[in-house]
């Protein structure tokens, strides 16, 4: 899977002020028109980078929604090189993800990440930033919320509220997966709608929180195997 050398460029920074610069960057290239639905593509990827004694691990699970079935995994490893600061996750974890799609023979249409899309103050979540890298849809799919208001949806599977700004723009929505367990953080990243990304994230939901396809992508990323 190629990725354009000057759009690989927007992954890296040397500290929090030239991270700042290239967000800003991020947002003006942010495309918030859904030019496709979710249920006309086929392959969709989930990724997730764990960490482990200075090494970043990313893993790129991709699932075929036309065979109803996962097709392809790919993993890499390599030192971890930005701090964890809040709002800056693309740059501590964008490098691992780099050379993992590296390994991506299949070309997927559609993009899921472990973070959040323009639920950021810069509208530029890891989410929406791998998805102006990449120019492909992307959706952030967070455990926990990083900005925004929202109010906690009904304890029914299923059940969403919509998350925005302080001035009432939509930002994402809060997804409860699974009765009385704790909701999802959905935002999208780029060239997505709110649609796109509730279809996109229950189209491998079963029994457990988190979809399959990001369940999977979280073990392998944490040295497991994604199958059971």
């Amino acid at each position: 899977m190629r990725i354009e050398k000057s759009k690989e460029k927007l992954c890296f920074a040397k500290d929090t002020k030239e991270g700042r610069e290239i967000q800003r960057l991020i947002r003006e290239q942010i495309k918030e028109k859904c030019a496709v639905k979710c249920k006309d593509i086929d392959l969709i990827a989930g990724c997730d980078v764990s960490y482990k004694n200075g090494i970043s691990k990313a893993a790129v699970v991709v699932y075929s929604r036309k065979r109803k079935k996962f097709v392809e995994e790919a993993t890499a490893e390599l030192p971890t090189e930005f701090p964890y600061i809040s709002t800056f996750l693309s740059f501590r974890e964008a490098p691992a993800l780099l050379k993992a799609f590296e390994k991506v023979k299949s070309e997927p249409e559609a993009f899921i990440f472990d973070g959040q899309g323009i639920a950021h103050p810069l509208r530029a979540g890891l989410a929406a930033h791998m998805g102006v890298v990449l120019e492909k849809p992307s959706v952030g799919c967070a455990k926990s919320r990083l900005y925004g208001i929202y109010g906690e949806p009904p304890q029914i599977k299923g059940a969403y509220t919509f998350i925005k700004d302080k001035y009432g723009e939509l930002l994402g929505v809060c997804l409860r997966t699974r009765a009385n367990v704790k909701p999802l953080f959905l935002s999208p990243g780029w060239g997505v709608d709110i649609p796109f990304i509730l279809d996109a994230v229950t189209e491998t939901l079963g029994r457990y929180k988190l979809p399959e396809l990001m369940r999977r992508a979280d073990k392998l990323s944490k040295g497991r195997e994604g199958r059971e």
